[in-house]
């Protein structure tokens, strides 16, 4: 697999990041088999339409677009899936693997170490694709041409990113902001030296290739519970619940969203 630099940089990351991956974690399952719902959460709301699109068919085929570690796989595999899943990091593929021998799904994964922007799969090969947090760390272009052409007609697109805020933004890469708060590449905050959030351009891009395209917008005052939560706290957030309300029923709102669920549909 030739790679530019910045794959090698992602990959090189991932690899490091993946040996911080705890093989004692458990799964949180929550999301998909309980019977609560969250749908001012952007992660919770995206396991929802994943659900929505298992309803009814057995065994559809998805795609894990940028499978990382194999926990998201994991939940789509307990939607009822046969998952398939990518990732540039030889580290992640291994843990995902691994992760579903741990809890014996081995048969309903598979994965593969690949580049987003060059899938080894044939065209029309998925009913869905699902991809958490990947667009920003790849190249958008060539990505959702991939994306486009292994997906069947019919098929269905999820992907859930970051979104640039250019008036929040600015402030929060002001010198005096990140002073205090750093966002530099690091692993202790999950950040790569290439990552960048979406921006209208990369939108347009979407839009382009996958005309049928629906935005969800999350994350207003959401954004501090980084700093007003404790770390993996599972009770559900306040200040998500307060963001849809806002979302919902004061317009302009959602332009302020710092998160969004993308639904694309061939």
């Amino acid at each position: 697999m030739n790679l530019t630099e910045r794959q090698k940089r992602e990959q090189d990351y991932y690899n490091q990041f993946a040996n911080m991956f705890s093989k004692n974690d458990e799964v949180d399952f929550s999301p998909v088999l309980g019977e609560e719902k969250r749908p001012w959460n952007s992660y919770w709301y995206t396991y929802h339409l994943l659900e929505k699109a298992a309803s009814g068919r057995r065994d559809a085929a998805l795609l894990d677009f940028g499978s990382g570690p194999g926990e998201n796989a994991l939940r789509f595999a307990n939607l009822g899936y046969m998952v398939e899943g990518f990732d540039i990091s030889e580290k992640n593929i291994q843990m995902s693997s691994k992760l579903f021998e741990k809890y014996n799904f081995s048969d309903r994964g598979h994965f593969k170490v690949s580049a987003a922007e060059k899938l080894d799969y044939a065209d029309e090969t998925f009913d869905v694709i699902a991809g958490i947090d990947i667009l920003h760390h790849v190249d958008i272009a060539a990505a959702i041409v991939e994306c486009h052409r292994v997906l069947k007609k019919g098929g269905l697109a999820v992907f859930r990113e970051p979104i640039d805020v250019p008036g929040w933004d600015r402030i929060r890469e002001s010198k005096l902001v990140t002073k205090f708060f750093p966002k530099d590449a690091s692993f202790e905050n999950h950040i790569t030296a290439d990552e960048r959030k979406l921006n209208n351009h990369d939108l347009e891009i979407l839009k382009n290739k996958f005309p049928n395209i629906t935005i969800d917008k999350f994350l207003l005052l959401s954004r501090f519970d980084p700093y007003l939560r404790k770390e993996h706290d599972p009770t559900p957030s306040l200040l998500e619940k307060i963001d849809a309300f806002l979302i919902k029923y004061i317009p302009g709102m959602a332009k302020l969203g710092g998160a969004m669920v993308i639904t694309l549909r061939k």
